[in-house]
């Protein structure tokens, strides 16, 4: 294993690769030293796209103290460990992820238990975005994806009235989008729902981040 993690500077070494029973291809790699959690074509936990939610996650925080955040998507918990380093006061995280698989790789490859004020439900975000109570997060970080796919569920008007009802009056609903992804209703959408929508484009890959609010 320590020969994978210096040769990972080089080229990425592979520790464990496989598709779990619903039917998402990963691999657990060392690359830069680091271990990182990909689907087949990109980056799940640990590497561009932990870049990707340290510039969302800072983004918030310029204005907002998160106490109940909900994240909606797990991967490997990148944004966990963004969150445990910024925010100097007590919070707790909600995560809803559909796969098993992909919690246990959290937890025997990237330290998923070291995180104390966490619980996770293995669920369909679609389905459980209906079950919250409503006002109950302070921030709601949305990485819902198939490998580099948003599901259409996520647009849909059931889905967004679901989180504007679970987001609080001062909440912010934050989601990812692909730099690949040449749709350009998300803006519209999202106005639909939300009378405040801004978003950033991160430099260096190209997601664009929607940030909305209700006030």
């Amino acid at each position: 294993m320590v020969a994978k993690k210096v040769l990972s500077y080089v080229l990425p070494q592979t520790i464990e690769a496989g598709k779990t029973a619903l039917g998402q291809t990963y691999e657990v790699n060392y690359e830069n030293g680091h271990k990182v959690l990909n689907s087949a074509n990109v980056n799940y936990s640990f590497g561009s796209l932990h870049q990707i939610m340290l510039k969302g996650i800072v983004e918030v925080l310029k204005t907002h103290q998160p106490k109940n955040i909900l994240m909606l998507g797990l991967g490997a918990g990148s944004a966990l460990q963004i969150l445990q380093n910024k925010c100097h006061w007590p919070y707790s995280v909600t995560a809803v992820e559909i796969d098993p698989e992909m919690v246990a790789l959290a937890q025997s490859h990237f330290g998923l238990n070291q995180y104390k004020h966490l619980s996770i439900q293995v669920a369909d975000a679609a389905i459980a975005v209906q079950n919250f109570e409503p006002n109950q997060f302070d921030l709601i970080i949305d990485d819902v994806f198939w490998d580099d796919i948003i599901p259409t569920f996520c647009m849909s008007d059931q889905y967004l009235q679901s989180i504007q009802r679970i987001l609080s009056s001062e909440g912010v609903y934050w989601r990812n989008t692909m730099s690949n992804d040449l749709s350009d209703n998300y803006q519209q959408r999202y106005e639909q729902h939300f009378p405040k929508v801004h978003f950033l484009t991160h430099k260096q890959y190209g997601n664009k981040l929607y940030f909305c609010q209700k006030s």
